[in-house]
């Protein structure tokens, strides 16, 4: 006699993912504020991690008018 399966599948779909929204808020932040350009401190992220995502959000959200540099260890947000 065959064993019965002791699982189950249930057919669903796979929910997008969700961004917890910190590059989001940076970004937001800065172009509400009246400065030209911002240094980026205080967070815990690797350089290198924190320029990446920014500029995957900058690209979405603000197009040309906000770039990120990265001077050695030091990021910046700065208007165009």
């Amino acid at each position: 006699m065959a064993r019965q399966a002791e699982y189950k599948l249930v057919p669903k779909a796979v929910p997008t993912r969700r961004r917890t929204g910190f590059y989001e808020n940076m970004v937001e932040e800065f172009m509400s504020s009246k400065e030209k350009s911002v240094l980026i401190d205080g967070t815990d992220r690797k350089p290198a991690t924190l320029v990446q995502g920014l500029r995957k959000v900058l690209k979405t959200q603000a197009g040309d008018s906000v770039k990120v540099v990265q001077r050695g260890s030091e990021t910046y947000l700065v208007k165009s």
